[in-house]
């Protein structure tokens, strides 16, 4: 008996903290959606005709700079460096397959009945800077090295190798590289992602499957057009900042 009214304790605490949780997320989401410039970015993510087929909605909402920096290694640095290159907002959109139930939840599940389950999670990332030099720092990388073909596979466990797509038709991205992580000579997670800048718009698109093949680089391209289609003649992507 005393296991048993324990244990609906510990359930009840955390079906509490949960919708506590739920509840101050709601709340800050709010606020956060009545900022400058959170509706003008919505309008140009992927509507709901758009979204990718059999994925469930992960996040949908506005990225402050805060919301970048909560949690990293160094959040004062991260945030100096945000404001350095005038990022002023974003907006995301994050779709997963399977559906994530949070992570309490979803680890024991992933480690248990999903084991075998195909992991797929495809990111959309607006964000808007102050002038166009600061969207150009965002998604200006220099392009990766070509993949070593002599590279030891037995010294790479673990290891991510970084590669250009070439096979697109996107004029428009500054680059478009698929990220592998390696286990031995076996490719155990794969990430398609599209970056590229318009006017003061930096865009960034990624589909990431583990273990690969859940998620194509064309499906990704096709993702990233649509978006850039209605960018093109957003004032958001034309126009100078404002003081």
């Amino acid at each position: 008996m005393t296991v048993l009214v324990v244990g609906i304790i510990l359930i009840a605490l955390l079906v509490a903290v949960s919708a506590l949780q739920w509840a101050l997320r709601r709340r800050q989401t709010a606020k956060e959606r009545a900022l400058p410039h959170v509706a003008e970015l919505e309008v140009l993510a992927l509507t709901p005709d758009e979204f990718p087929s059999g994925y469930h909605i992960h996040y949908r909402g506005p990225l402050t700079n805060e919301r970048l920096a909560y949690q990293t290694d160094d959040e004062p640095k991260v945030l100096d460096e945000l404001d350095e290159v005038g990022r002023v907002i974003g907006y995301r959109q994050a779709f997963r397959s399977p559906r994530s139930y949070g992570e309490l939840i979803d680890v024991p599940l992933n480690l248990t009945l999903r084991s075998s389950t195909q992991q797929r999670l495809v990111t959309v990332d607006l964000s808007l800077f102050e002038d166009a030099e600061g969207a150009t720092d965002f998604v200006g990388e220099p392009p990766p090295p070509p993949d070593d073909p002599n590279l030891d596979n037995d010294a790479a466990d673990g290891s991510i190798r970084v590669s250009d797509v070439g096979s697109h038709e996107l004029d428009f991205a500054d680059s478009v590289r698929q990220w592998s992580r390696m286990q031995r000579a076996d490719e155990v997670q794969r990430k398609v992602e599209v970056r590229w800048r318009s006017g003061r718009l930096g865009c960034v698109v990624t589909g990431d499957s583990e273990p690969p093949g859940g998620i194509e680089a064309k499906q990704i391209c096709e993702l990233a057009q649509r978006i850039q289609d209605r960018i093109a003649t957003s004032p958001l992507a034309q126009a100078p900042a404002t003081s």
